[in-house]
C-alpha cells in the first residue's frame, strides 16, 4: 500500500486472458500501476470475447501481484449485439451491487472504463453513496456512439437522459482520461458550462515497445507464410465493427486487381461478414483482397509487422467518440499509417505532427488509391515515414510512458501538457 492507504480499484468487463484491446490495456495499468507501488484491485467479468479465450476463470484470483474479482453472474460469449447488451446489463449491475456492499478498511479510489455503456452512471452513483473519489477512462463516449450509429435519436428522450446522466457522471468526478484533444472538446460539450476542463488529462493508449517491433518481410515467417514478401501489402488487423469504414478499403482495392498488390484484413466484427460481401461483389476476395481470422498473441509480433502499410479507419462522425487503438500498434510496428479518418481526428492529428503516413476521408477512394501509389512509386518515403511512426511512437506512446502519466494523475496530479498539443514536428527528421 502506498503512504496515504489508498485502495485502487479498477473496474473493467474486460481482463486477462480476455483478448479484447481493453482487456489488454487495462491488464497493462493494474500491473504497471502495481509495479509502481499502488495497491490494486480488479473487479471484471468472465472472459468472452469472440477470437479468444473462453475458459471461465476463478472468482478470485491473482494476476502479476494484482488481485482480480470475477463476477459470478452468467456471461454469453460475444458474438451478437443481443448477447452483449446481456452481458453489459448483467456486468453493470453485478458491479453496482458488489461495490455498494463491499467492505473498504481505508480510502479508496475507484477507476472505471466507459465500457460497458451503463458503467460510468452505475459507479457515479456507487461512489456517490460510498463516498469515494473515482477516475473516469473513456475510450468510448456514450450515447454519442448509439447517435452516430443510428440506434438512437438526438432529439429522443432516451437520448437526453442518458447524456444528462453522463454529464453528472463527468461532473462528479475526479479526474476524467481522455485519448486526444477532439476527444477532450467533446467530452466538455457533453458536461456542460458548469464542467471544470482542468479535470480532463489526456492519457494515449499504448502498445509495448518489446512486444511489437518492426521486422523486414524478407524475415517475418507470417509473410513468407501467406505470400506477402513480394507484393505491396495493405494490412488491417482488429475489429470489424460498424464504426469502421473498411468499405474504402475494399472499394480502393478494386483499382489494383491488375497490380501487384495485397490488402490483407484480419479480425473478427459485427460488419465483417458485410465487408466480404463487398468484397465478393466487385471480385476482389481471393485476389487482391485476403481475410484472415483473429491471430493468437504469439503470432501477433509477425502479423502485425507484415505489411507495408497499416490501415487504420473510423467511420465518419466518430470524431472525438473514440480513437482507434489500432493506431499505437502501427506505429510500434513501424509502418506507415494509411488513415480513413477526419482531417480533425484525434488520430489524423497524430499522423501529422510526426509525419508518419497519410490520412485520406471516408470514403474517398480516390484518395486511397493515391496514397498506395505514391508508397509504391517512392519505397524511400515509404521507410521513412515508417521510421517516423516508430521513433515517434518510441518518444511518446509506449505503455511506460502512458502508465506513468497514470501514475502521475492518481498520485499528485502532476501530469505534463499532452504531446499532440507541444509538438510542433512535422517529421522526427525536423525534431
Amino acid at each position: 500500500m502506498t503512504d496515504d492507504q489508498t485502495e485502487y480499484v479498477l473496474v473493467t468487463e474486460y481482463f486477462h486472458p480476455d483478448t479484447a484491446s481493453t482487456g489488454q490495456l487495462m491488464t497493462d495499468l493494474a500491473v504497471g500501476l502495481k509495479d509502481r507501488g499502488l495497491d490494486m484491485t480488479v473487479y471484471t467479468g468472465q472472459p468472452n470475447y469472440r477470437g479468444g479465450p473462453n475458459e471461465r476463470q476463478p472468482r478470485k484470483s491473482t494476476h502479476q501481484g494484482v488481485s482480480v474479482n470475477r463476477i459470478r453472474a452468467p456471461q454469453l460469449r460475444q458474438s451478437s449485439l443481443p448477447r452483449r447488451l446481456f452481458n453489459w446489463g448483467v456486468f453493470t449491475i453485478w458491479m453496482f451491487l458488489v461495490l455498494l456492499v463491499s467492505r473498504s478498511d481505508g480510502d479508496r479510489e475507484v477507476l472505471f472504463v466507459s465500457n460497458p455503456p451503463m458503467l460510468p452512471i452505475a459507479m457515479w452513483i456507487v461512489c456517490r453513496i460510498r463516498g469515494w473519489d473515482y477516475t473516469y477512462i473513456v475510450y468510448d463516449l456514450y450515447p454519442d456512439q448509439p447517435v452516430e450509429l443510428g440506434y438512437l435519436s438526438e432529439d429522443g428522450l432516451i437520448h437526453r437522459s442518458w447524456a444528462a446522466l453522463n454529464g453528472r457522471a463527468l461532473l462528479a468526478a475526479t479526474n476524467v482520461v481522455a485519448l486526444g484533444p477532439r476527444m477532450e472538446a467533446r467530452i466538455a460539450a457533453q458536461a456542460g458550462p458548469m464542467f471544470d476542463k482542468d479535470t480532463v488529462t489526456i492519457i494515449h493508449n499504448w502498445a509495448d515497445a518489446d512486444f511489437i517491433e518492426p521486422k523486414e518481410k524478407s524475415e517475418n515467417t507470417f509473410s513468407e507464410e501467406h505470400d506477402l514478401v513480394d507484393s505491396f501489402t495493405v494490412l488491417y488487423s482488429g475489429n470489424i465493427g460498424e464504426f469502421h469504414d473498411l468499405e474504402t478499403v475494399v472499394d480502393g482495392a478494386a483499382r489494383f486487381n491488375d497490380d501487384d498488390v495485397t490488402v490483407l484484413i484480419i479480425g473478427e466484427g459485427d460488419n465483417k461478414a458485410s465487408i466480404v460481401d463487398r468484397a465478393e461483389a466487385n471480385g476482389t476476395r481471393g485476389e487482391t483482397v485476403e481475410f484472415l481470422p483473429y491471430q493468437p498473441r504469439d503470432v501477433l509480433p509477425e502479423s502485425l509487422t507484415s505489411g507495408d502499410v497499416s490501415v487504420v479507419t473510423v467511420r465518419e462522425g466518430f470524431e472525438g467518440i473514440c480513437v482507434s487503438s489500432k493506431l499505437y500498434t502501427a506505429m510500434a510496428a513501424g509502418m506507415p499509417v494509411l488513415g480513413i479518418v477526419q482531417p480533425e481526428d484525434d488520430e489524423a492529428r497524430i499522423i501529422d505532427a510526426f509525419d508518419a503516413g497519410i490520412h485520406v476521408e471516408q470514403g474517398d477512394v480516390d484518395g486511397f488509391v493515391e496514397a498506395i501509389d505514391t508508397w509504391r512509386s517512392n519505397p524511400e518515403h515509404r521507410r521513412q515515414q515508417g521510421a517516423n511512426a516508430r521513433a515517434a511512437f518510441e518518444s511518446y506512446f509506449t505503455k511506460t510512458q502512458s502508465i506513468d502519466r497514470y501514475y502521475r494523475l492518481l498520485t499528485d496530479g502532476a501530469v505534463a501538457p499532452d504531446v499532440t498539443r507541444t509538438t510542433a514536428v512535422t517529421s522526427t527528421e525536423s525534431a
